[in-house]
Parts: C-alpha cells; structure tokens; sequence
C-alpha cells in the first residue's frame, strides 16, 4: 500500500458539534500520539536531540496520561491514578521527584492492622505476612533463574503451590491478594511467573541501585503530574501550536513512505509517528489502522494484559479506623474483596485537623469491573456494609466519595499492564516492533524490565525516542519481529526472526 500524498493536501470537511469545519493540514517530522509519560519522554528527548519539528496529539485537555488528580472532600489532591514512585536510587521517576520536589511520605507495608468480618484484630496476622513474604522473595528469585535459563514458564498460582503456600483462611487469602493481586493488578492464575519476577528484580533490585528498594507515596498538592507537567513545559511553551489538546486520533494510515493521522480536527502527515496508546486501547482497535496491523504484531498485543487498578475514596465527618498505614479485612467469602485500606490520616500523610479524614480501599481485575458497572450509590452501600462489619452499625456515613472508572474509558481501558502466563518474550518483542520503522511503539507495557511502572513509561518514551532520533539523522536501528509465532511453527521457544 502506498500512501497518496497529494489526496491529504486537499482540506477535509468534518462534521463537528453539528456544524461544519474544515480540517487543517499538518506537515511534521514526528508525530507523537498521546500525551501521557510516555509521550512528555518522548518529546523531551527529541528537543534535547535538536529536532522540534513535531506535534503531540493529545485527546484530553491536559497532559499527563493516567497520572490524574483530582480536588477531594475539603480541598485536599488525592491521585486517581497512579500514586507512587515505586523503587528509589536512580530510577528517572525518584530523580523527577528529587528534581521537581514532589512531596512524599514512605510507604510501610508492614504497617497494618488485621480486622476480620466481626470486628475483631487478628492477632497472628503480622507471623503469617512474614511468611508470606519469606516465600514470595524465593519464588521471585526462582522465577529470575528460570528466565536466565530459559526454561518454561509457570503461572504465579504454580509458582506460588510449589514453594508450598496454600491460602486456606480468610487472612491468608488477604495477605496473599495484597502482596500478589494489589501488586500486579491481576490474580496469581493468569500472570507469569518469570517476566513478574524479572520485573520486582529489576526495580527493585539489580538496576537502580542498593538503596531502591522503598517507594515513596505522593501526598502533594500539586498532584503527581506536576513533575510531567514541568518537564513538558520546557518542551511546549504557552499557546505552542505544536502541542494538539482536545484531539482524539481516529485514524492511521502508514507505509513504508511515512503516516497519516487523521484527528477529529485535523490531518497530520508525518514521517515518523511515535504511539503511547496504552495496550488496552490498541486491544479494543478504538483507533482504525490502515491497513490493519499484521497478524504477528496483533497477536504480542492481544496477548498481552492491561490491568485495572481502581481505588474508591471515602471522607468521614472523624476518623474510626486505626492509626496504622493500611488496614486488611480478611473478607470470609470473596478473596481479596474490599479487603485492602489505606489510612491517610497515618502519621506523616495528611495532616489531621483539616477535616479530612479520608480511607480508601482498591479493588483489581473482576472486582475493578465489578464496581465500574454499579452506580456510585450502589459501590457506596457494599463498602458501608464492609465497614460496619470491621468498625461496628455506629459508624458515619462518608461526606465525599469518588472513584474512577479507568476500563470502560475508551482513552485508557485500564491501569497499568501485567506480564500473563503464554505471553513469550518473542510475543512482546513483536508487539513492540515498528511499522516498516515508520510507526514506533511506546507506553509501560512496552518495556520488558519495568512493564507495569512509571519508570517503564518513561524509560520506553526515551528509547523509542533515540530510535527516531537516529532514523532522521542517519539510519535507523535494526528491528526484529517473529513471524512463525502465529504459525506455531516454534521449535521449544526458539523461533526466527525477521528484520523489518
């Protein structure tokens, strides 16, 4: 398919708000589709390079992606999305925060009190979190050492049944969810054991430093995106028309001669185009491709998971819960089921006597699609039915309540992404691959090492960016793809690759 130029120089009438309005046409160097942390990545490391002929495309009015806050219960920021800087030492995101000095608090996850469905504290519940965690940090360092070796891999339910751990109680199940599910975003079953392991090791381990093992929670007023927001200032100055807010891609035409995208506004040509779609949006085809994207490429992306991650805030008129950092009920029917608190009222988050007293819980996977199909109401009295069972019928009723809705948002479907079990490495490095290194892929589920993070943002918007880089001043870099995977010709897991 050649693309035709000259048919995209014509101005395009587009039906918009009822009336009429004529699109314009954009010529660029680089286009970058979203402005997420990726994108900010990407668009800092191309002006640092030299090259400034490029648009963002960004559906919403701001930038940020799904780093979104919102003014909570007496004025207070609370972050609807993500929340941490997660591993310290030289991850980019820690040294955003140290540059920028995004306010923090540290995050103590032993620092829990365990209440089951009467109310009562559960005395035991700090020996078994301990050795849970004992077990969790073997079967991370086996899942390290099968992917070094190359071996098969295993499901984390595997993984986790042959260390021997068996959650048989309603705490087990809860410590189990809150180490494991509130982690990943997804259940022990469906998620692989070694690219999980890799991913703790690699942010928490072996990459960043000896001092990155600790996350910091952000409790600044300014909202965790003020970090992204200032690093993109040095990039987008006011009113910069390179900079396209409020435009919602609807289509992508490319070949091996560049790419067309097409807004609700305008049309853009361009020789490179750099996507940050997160891999739910790629999965749900919310944007047209033309032509379709191939079979091997489709294949890595569905493959792939984009977890949901959702947390539900509540203000109270006082506080009624215990001082600690979180709270664990050990839900007695459903694993992990409104079953993980957050107190941030805890000594050095909020400051009481503002009154704010706010509790939140998170719910993932099926129970994050649960909640966004009931109405705010409906979520409201489950939680207050919990609450009371934990805390007694004299209780108040909360004087605020949200949550987000990140699945069923067609510009994100989800949270964050999560390595499944029979997702092979060859699987994701084809879902990474470009388009005749034309189209290139960014966004955390891109990267192997840091899929899931911040970090895996930021770190893939200035990868992809050097590879653009590179293609505009010389040659671009060699690319793979696997084309026999979705033949199923795979000898073991060795398949051949093929150069773009």
């Amino acid at each position: 398919m050649k693309i035709n130029l000259s048919l995209c120089v014509l101005p395009l009438v587009i039906i918009s708000s009822s009336r009429f309005v004529q699109a314009e046409t954009i010529h660029t160097k680089v286009a970058i589709l979203g402005g997420g942390v990726s994108g900010i990545s990407a668009s800092v490391n191309l002006t640092l390079a030299g090259i400034n002929d490029f648009v963002m495309i960004e559906a919403r009015d701001t930038l940020g992606g799904r780093a979104q806050n919102v003014k909570f219960a007496n004025n207070v920021t609370i972050e609807l999305g993500c929340n941490w800087v997660q591993a310290l030492g030289s991850n980019p995101i820690n040294i955003l925060r140290e540059k920028h000095g995004l306010v923090t608090a540290p995050t103590n996850y032993s620092d829990i009190a365990y209440i089951d469905d009467k109310g009562k504290k559960i005395s035991n519940g700090f020996e078994v979190y301990n050795k849970f965690q004992d077990l969790y940090d073997k079967v991370d360092q086996l899942g390290v050492k099968r992917l070094k070796n190359n071996l098969v891999d295993l499901s984390g339910r595997t993984a986790l049944s042959l260390a021997g751990w068996f959650a048989k109680t309603p705490l087990e199940e809860a410590i189990e969810y809150f180490t494991y599910d509130w982690e990943t975003g997804e259940t022990p079953e469906v998620s692989s054991m070694m690219y999980v392991a890799n991913n703790d090791n690699s942010n928490y381990g072996t990459i960043f430093g000896p001092d990155s093992d600790n996350d910091r929670m952000d409790i600044d007023q300014r909202g965790f995106r003020y970090i992204f927001l200032q690093e993109a200032a040095k990039v987008f100055k006011e009113n910069d028309p390179r900079l396209k807010l409020n435009s919602l891609v609807k289509t992508i035409e490319y070949d091996e001669n560049g790419v067309i995208i097409t807004t609700d506004k305008d049309i853009i040509i361009a020789d490179y185009a750099i996507s940050t779609f997160s891999v739910g949006v790629l999965q749900h085809r919310d944007v047209v491709w033309k032509p379709e994207m191939p079979d091997w490429k489709m294949e890595g992306i569905f493959g792939f998971h984009l977890a949901t991650y959702t947390k539900i805030f509540m203000n109270f008129p006082k506080q009624f819960w215990d001082d600690n950092q979180f709270t664990l009920y050990a839900n007695p029917t459903s694993r992990g089921l409104y079953s993980v608190w957050q107190n941030m009222n805890a000594p050095g988050y909020f400051p009481k006597g503002t009154d704010n007293n706010i509790f939140f819980v998170t719910v993932t996977q099926d129970y994050a699609y649960m909640v966004e199909a009931m109405t705010d109401d409906q979520v409201k009295e489950q939680l207050m039915d919990v609450l009371r069972k934990m805390y007694g019928d004299d209780i108040p009723e909360p004087t605020d309540f949200v949550f987000p809705r990140w699945h069923s948002n067609p510009l994100f479907r989800g949270s964050y992404s999560n390595w499944p079990i029979g997702e092979m490495n060859q699987h994701h490095e084809n879902m990474k691959a470009p388009l005749h290194n034309r189209v290139f892929f960014a966004g955390e589920a891109m990267s192997k090492d840091f899929f899931g993070y911040l970090q895996g943002a930021w770190i893939s918007g200035e990868e992809t960016a050097t590879h653009v880089i590179q293609c505009i001043k010389s040659s671009c870099p060699k690319a793979y793809y696997y084309p026999e995977i979705q033949n199923n010709k795979i000898p073991g897991v060795t398949v051949n690759k093929r150069e773009i």
